[in-house]
């Protein structure tokens, strides 16, 4: 073999090698994202997906300099399904609790939150423990993290209403189905905002707990691109402050 062979064969390997790590490293590769209806942090006007994890997320991809991937709106309990078993793919916004670490592999945190119980101020309930609250009814998204941060305290199953939507369980507190709702500070805001009720008629009763909100990433998606993805999410800090604070989240939940 002659040497401009040899040498041609070493060159394509030293120019091929970096170039497919690169691709294996790209965040290009197509993930399907999947998503809820659950504001602020992801939801639907006039069929436009917006909110705070929504902006997020396409200012990581105009940082990355990366086409805008494939977001899918669906019920909680399939997103999180698919997320937990199909390779490419992410969901958001998620709560990054113990029970899920393992779970999935994460980017952010996006913003904090605080769920409380909801109820109506007509209602007057004053509740020395926890274990008053208990004997009550109580409508929750299943699979969210407020029917998780339920069972966590040792809220009983008996007494949880699980539905597919924050909007479903708001009716049936308002219809006196339930006695509480589970649901973030702020999501109670926007919930508020979107449906046109009068938040004032109605309290905070309970403060279940506040955790981190994250895109959650499939256990299998390289290293590599949750590093980039984290790097950009790091880098872009200044913007991220800017889109939370046209959504007027409450100081707490930065």
């Amino acid at each position: 073999m002659n040497k401009f062979i040899i040498k041609s064969i070493l060159l394509f390997f030293i120019v091929i090698a970096p170039l497919q790590a690169l691709q294996q490293l790209s965040p290009t590769k197509n993930i399907t994202f999947y998503t809820e209806n659950y504001p602020p942090a992801n939801y639907l006007v006039n069929d436009k997906l917006k909110g705070i994890s929504v902006e997020t997320l396409k200012a990581l991809w105009k940082h990355l300099d990366i086409a805008e991937q494939e977001i899918l709106v669906v019920p909680w309990a399939r997103g999180y399904r698919f997320t937990l078993d199909k390779a490419n793919s992410a969901l958001f916004t998620v709560s990054r609790t113990q029970a899920r670490e393992g779970l999935f592999k994460w980017v952010g945190p996006i913003f904090h939150s605080t769920h409380v119980l909801m109820a109506k101020k007509s209602k007057n309930f004053e509740f020395a423990n926890l274990g008053q609250i208990f004997y009550r009814k109580v409508a929750t998204v299943a699979g969210d993290i407020s029917e998780i941060s339920l069972n966590q305290v040792g809220f009983p199953s008996s007494n949880l209403a699980k539905v597919s939507s924050l909007k479903q369980a708001f009716l049936m507190m308002q219809s006196d189905r339930v006695d509480m709702i589970v649901i973030s500070i702020h999501g109670f805001a926007h919930l508020a905002e979107q449906l046109g009720f009068d938040e004032t008629d109605y309290e905070q009763v309970w403060q279940v707990n506040k955790v981190g909100n994250y895109f959650a990433f499939n256990i299998n998606t390289a290293n590599d691109v949750i590093a980039l993805y984290q790097k950009a999410f790091d880098d872009i800090a200044p913007q991220r402050l800017a889109i939370k604070a046209t959504y007027v989240l409450p100081q707490a939940e930065y």
